[in-house]
């Protein structure tokens, strides 16, 4: 138990620095964030054989995601009030698309992401330390974007497979975060989750989360305690919609998101 003595004695010391350089604080609470993140991967990894054993090994994502946020919200203090949870379970298995901004989202995605639900990601995330192998065992979607494969292409033979497993998907459509710094906002999006929803013929489910800046502010090593709000919109249905409408109504869902996003989120803060 030496190592945990000397883990402890030093993380004492960076809070102790920490009250005095703003780097210190923001770097500690970051080494926190990553601990969190590898006790998630773990419990997940553990807990996949019973997962898998009951038919549900969709739902390791879910036992790492809870994992996550509350081992987060007990070390970092930051929470998550989510408004129209219950459309959630109304419109799986659906296609769930939010705004992306920080890794922070992480803690989100940690409160909001359901059971039975499956993270659609590119094929060498599965070769990740960690995340990658709980990612295979929770039966997650990995795709390749082979020269030959159109888009469309693509995205119907994941949406055979998501039908296949009965599990709903959670997809970031604005592809990479997205960074602004005079006030909330989008990146445009990419009509992938659109396209798996189309082909799947199920909901796109829109979860907004409020503006991080006074939570997390990377340019200025600042990260605080605090309460994240998010909002879950009215489900997007795919019935008798043809694919060349999926760039309208793609539009339309973001425009919805950015209007919601500038409604939650509060006045930023100098920092």
């Amino acid at each position: 138990m030496h190592w945990l003595f000397w883990a402890l004695l030093i993380d004492g010391c960076f809070a102790i620095c920490g009250q005095f350089s703003r780097k210190v604080s923001y770097g500690r609470r970051l080494a926190h964030f990553a601990l969190c993140g590898a006790i998630a991967s773990m419990t997940g990894i553990l807990a996949s054989p019973l997962l898998w054993a009951v038919g549900q090994q969709a739902s390791g994502n879910w036992v790492v995601a809870r994992t996550f946020y509350y081992t987060t919200r007990a070390v970092l203090g930051i929470s998550v009030e989510i408004e129209g949870e219950e459309l959630l379970n109304k419109a799986r298995p659906c296609v769930m698309v939010g705004n992306h901004q920080t890794m922070f989202d992480l803690i989100m995605l940690g409160r909001v992401f359901p059971q039975q639900t499956v993270i659609l990601a590119k094929k060498v995330v599965s070769y990740y330390p960690l995340v990658g192998w709980f990612m295979r065992l929770s039966d997650d979607i990995f795709i390749s974007r082979g020269s030959k494969q159109s888009v469309s292409g693509m995205f119907k033979k994941a949406s055979e497979e998501l039908n296949s497993k009965g599990v709903s998907v959670w997809f970031f459509p604005e592809g990479t975060r997205g960074r602004f710094e005079d006030g909330p906002n989008l990146l445009p999006f990419k009509v992938g989750a659109f396209m798996l929803a189309y082909h799947a013929k199920v909901p796109v489910v829109p979860v907004v989360v409020m503006d991080f800046h006074n939570l997390y502010y990377k340019r200025r090593f600042w990260s605080a305690p605090g309460t994240l709000k998010v909002k879950i919109l009215e489900p997007v249905p795919m019935e008798g919609v043809r694919e060349e409408d999926l760039k309208d109504i793609m539009e339309q869902t973001r425009d919805r998101m950015l209007a919601e996003l500038k409604t939650i989120s509060p006045p930023r803060i100098s920092i």
